[in-house]
């Protein structure tokens, strides 16, 4: 995909539809129109005051009431006490009021503050959502940042600019503007998808390493009645997942039958660049076979369709596994268990699709429309982006000594020296503005073991051809009105509860043709027709290369 191809097809497939009414009602808009004939005497005065260029960015101070959303289980002193942000204050000359709001409340307190009408200055809100389609395009409560990026954000711009695709194509919103500066920890990956076998346990039982789905079952057979952890005991588990449980579940063997399902969905985009039903595809047929196969021999942990994702880790812990699906190995909770036994498999390419992940934004900050110093903010949340400050906002100071901070290494790359037992932060953790995309962060920060390790698996992935061509990563970003969106809510979760629901019975009782015709009979009334549809609409207006 080119640099900002989707971004400009969706301005201007979604042109018309700006222009027939997804702005504000008419009393959103005279009341609008009346504070900027009111503010109009404010705006020249603060244009006086700000420098386009430069450090401080205005010569008089000047104060931005910020909203911040933390996640719950964060602890810190008041943002204003904190030395990178008290830094950032005197080297912009922008004095900063924050609001600090934990996930919890998040949802609750955003609604009631856009209902008061009145605004802080600038969310930020990387750990929290905020509808940039109710309040940007339609309340127009938020402003479009286009222009304003590209104009008072050369850090933000520069690093986007350097990545072979545009990462901030997933901002657009479906009048073919951005209300939001994104947020990214990039990390050089391509998938969310691997597998990994106990080479312990093929060591000790002189097997080799499969190579296809055939050949895997064999081993798994072998596992099972081998005896590979040598205690006389058939206690060994050959599969390890569970039925909905996040990178262990059903969903993440489908690829094996090259079925790409993602995490959120259960539609894809195959290599014509056409939407597919994932469930009644003859691929995911096959694996619920196979994995009745399994469950009915005891290969697969007879508990998967009823443990959770917690007890799955802790058994992971036990190391007492042959082969399971996971995100990676390092820093997963089970060190001492399976990890120091388990190796990265490649499946067969042939057969095998897995998921295309895309590194791309999540919204981060937003502006309000009663801001009054609109073009002072933009380069504060570009400041806030400059490298070390980026990095003590989120790890904690420079060459700190009390278990926070970074530190520079001897190739010049930033080293994290933080070990996160401090229980209360004097830094913003990733509550704070980060823009890493993955060429940046490769070239600034020295990535830990996990992400290296996971980077590697997907350059192998990669280059084995085992990833899907076209990533479902477009159909979060098709540019679907808030209308469309609202529509579809009932029918995903309709389509998801029919789905899990048939793959545990599938699993413990197999696959008929009757009762396989009767599971596909069911998305005939839940409206899946049209809403494949509507996705092919949205994929084909985009130019997807």
């Amino acid at each position: 995909m080119k640099k900002k191809a989707v971004a400009m097809l969706l301005a201007a497939a979604m042109a018309i539809t700006s222009l027939v009414g997804c702005g504000s009602s008419a009393g959103t808009g005279e009341s609008a129109a009346s504070e900027g004939a009111a503010g109009s005497e404010a705006s020249g005065e603060a244009s006086a005051n700000f420098n386009a260029e430069g450090y401080p960015i205005v010569n008089e101070e000047i104060t931005l009431k910020v909203m911040l959303a933390i996640r719950d289980t964060d602890t810190m002193i008041a943002p204003e006490e904190m030395p990178a942000v008290q830094r950032l204050d005197e080297l912009t000359g922008i004095k900063t009021e924050w609001e600090v709001i934990k996930g919890a409340d998040w949802e609750t307190k955003l609604n009631l503050m856009f209902a008061s009408g009145e605004y802080p200055d600038v969310i930020i809100a990387p750990n929290g959502t905020v509808d940039d389609e109710e309040y940007g395009v339609t309340q127009q409560l938020l402003i479009p940042l286009d222009d304003l990026i590209e104009e008072y954000m050369p850090n933000y711009t520069s690093r986007r600019d350097a990545e072979e695709s545009d990462p901030t194509v997933s901002l657009v919103a479906s009048d073919g503007q951005t209300y939001s500066v994104g947020y990214l920890v990039g990390q050089n990956i391509n998938t969310n998808q691997h597998y990994f076998i106990n080479q312990t346990w093929l060591d000790a039982l002189s097997l080799e390493t499969p190579t296809d789905v055939e050949s895997l079952t064999e081993v798994l057979r072998a596992f099972k009645t081998g005896d590979p952890n040598g205690n006389g005991e058939a206690d060994e588990v050959p599969l390890e997942m569970g039925l909905d449980t996040g990178f262990y579940s059903v969903r993440y063997i489908l690829p094996l039958f090259g079925i790409p399902c993602d995490p959120d969905k259960w539609i894809y985009i195959d290599d014509n660049k056409q939407v597919q039903f994932a469930a009644t595809q003859d691929g995911f047929r096959e694996c619920m076979e196979w994995l009745n196969m399994c469950y009915t021999e005891g290969l697969v942990d007879a508990e998967v369709l009823s443990q959770d994702l917690n007890t799955i880790e802790t058994k992971l812990a036990g190391g007492n596994v042959g082969f399971f699906p996971a995100w990676r190995l390092v820093a997963m909770g089970w060190d001492e268990g399976v990890a120091k036994d388990a190796v990265f498999w490649m499946p067969d390419a042939e057969t095998t699709s897995c998921y295309r992940y895309l590194e791309v934004a999540r919204p981060g900050a937003f502006i309000t429309a009663t801001n009054e110093n609109v073009e002072a903010t933009m380069r504060w949340l570009d400041a806030m982006l400059e490298t070390e400050m980026m990095f003590s906002l989120y790890y904690g100071e420079q060459d700190a000594t009390d278990g926070t901070g970074w530190t520079y290494n001897e190739n010049g790359k930033i080293d994290s020296i933080n070990d996160g037992t401090v229980d209360v932060r004097n830094y913003l953790d990733c509550n704070t503005m980060f823009w890493a995309p993955g060429k940046y962060i490769s070239e600034t920060f020295n990535m830990p073991e996990q992400r290296t390790e996971k980077t590697e698996y997907c350059l192998q992935s990669d280059e084995a051809g085992i990833i899907q061509k076209y990533s479902n990563d477009y159909l979060d970003m098709a540019p679907l009105t808030s209308e469309q969106l609202q529509s579809i809510t009932l029918t995903e979760t309709d389509i998801k509860n029919a789905v899990v629901e048939n793959i545990a019975n599938f699993v413990s009782n197999g696959v008929t043709d009757e009762s396989w015709n009767s599971f596909v009979s069911l998305f005939d009334g839940m409206g899946v027709a049209e809403y494949v549809q509507m996705y092919q609409d949205a994929i084909d207006s985009m130019e997807i290369e």
